[in-house]
């Protein structure tokens, strides 16, 4: 059914947008739906800020006559109370467009609402497989799963000549979706699955896991959970003498798992879309340069993707939409976006394409992979 929504409403964008035109508001609504509090606080900590900062610029420069106003909420990462958010916006904010709801449980939770209330969600972080065919009104700038686990997977096997990779997981929908990925492009690479073991998010104690997989005589192992989760994982590995090659899901790319993990995170491959806070493009130059005199650190992909998925929207705005229609006709037709977080355009599914580069953890940064 998606894809063909997509045909239907791709002709019709010009329309859409000039529908909404005849009238400038008073200020422009977006949503902010992170989870502040819970499993998903780092990951959404960061976004905030890179939304935020986003917002002051636009407020400054092109919207200082019709200024965005940021509405946010915090959903505790808690799937049920996302969806409690996003009907308060809905109805009491009128919200057409909801940056934010990093978590994938979140956001596939959110979804039927979305429809149902006709709101916009732009996640700039959620990666399950599953949100391509969660509704028309689903949109992100993260790469999915499927990408991030399948450069991954050619690397173990190829680059790094595994042969027996064993599986590590968390129970969230995410990070399934991420094994799932692993699991078949590794296969398809002749390379053998010799265990799965998965875990509910929350511990802190993997002793039974790790002593599983030990068992197997894995040569490599492949992570897949939220970053503090995996960090402690690889510090348990190392105090109890397992050290194969650990690779992870792209939210392994964090401080917060270089913390917990300490030295025991050093040789560990991740990848993910290729936001370098060292590039020397102009625009991310300033973007970083904002960044770190607003917050006093440097940004992450999660900062570059909030602060992307922001201006894309504002971008939208300017174009005259305003309601949330107008606004998902408006991204469908995105196309070439330059982004800080990447060159953004959005497929007839609301995906987006991005390439993947593989960092490893050297002298405790995550540094590109050459």
């Amino acid at each position: 059914m998606r894809p063909r929504a997509r045909l239907v409403l791709l002709p019709l964008v010009l329309v859409a947008l000039a529908a909404c035109g005849g009238s400038e508001p008073k200020e422009y609504k977006i949503g902010s739906i992170l989870a502040l509090s819970g499993r998903g606080k780092t990951y959404s900590e960061e976004a905030k800020k890179g939304m935020e900062l986003a917002v002051e610029q636009l407020n400054a420069g092109e919207f200082k006559e019709t200024p965005i106003r940021l509405i946010e909420a915090d959903s505790g990462s808690d799937s049920a109370k996302a969806v409690e958010e996003l009907r308060t916006m809905a109805d009491q904010e009128h919200v057409p467009v909801v940056v934010g709801m990093i978590m994938s449980d979140e956001i596939l939770a959110a979804a039927p609402e979305s429809t149902k209330k006709k709101v916009v969600i732009l996640s700039p972080n959620a990666s399950s497989d599953d949100i391509k065919n969660a509704g028309d009104y689903i949109f992100r700038n993260r790469e999915s799963a499927a990408l991030q686990s399948e450069a991954l997977a050619r690397a173990a096997v190829e680059r790094f000549a595994r042969k027996k990779i064993a599986i590590l997981h968390s129970t969230s929908a995410n990070a399934i979706s991420y094994r799932d990925a692993f699991v078949d492009a590794v296969v398809s690479l002749g390379a053998p699955i010799p265990s799965m073991v998965s875990y509910e998010e929350g511990k802190t104690d993997y002793t039974k896991e790790i002593a599983e997989l030990r068992s197997r005589q894995p040569d490599a192992v492949y992570l897949a959970g939220l970053d503090k989760e995996m960090g402690l994982i690889l510090k348990e590995a190392q105090d109890a003498g397992f050290a194969p090659q650990f690779f992870a899901s792209a939210g392994a790319i964090s401080d917060t798992l270089l913390e917990a993990a300490g030295p025991a995170a050093e040789g560990l491959v991740s990848g993910s879309a290729p936001f370098d806070a060292d590039s020397e493009e102009p625009h991310i130059r300033s973007f970083v340069a904002a960044y770190e005199k607003r917050y006093g650190a440097r940004p992450g992909r999660i900062a570059a993707n909030a602060y992307d998925a922001v201006n894309i929207v504002a971008s939208v705005f300017k174009k005259g939409a305003v309601d949330a229609d107008a606004i998902k006709a408006g991204l469908y037709a995105v196309k070439d976006y330059p982004g800080v977080g990447g060159t953004t355009t959005f497929d007839s599914f609301g995906e987006v394409q991005k390439p993947i580069v593989l960092f490893e953890v050297q002298n405790g940064k995550f540094r590109p992979l050459t």
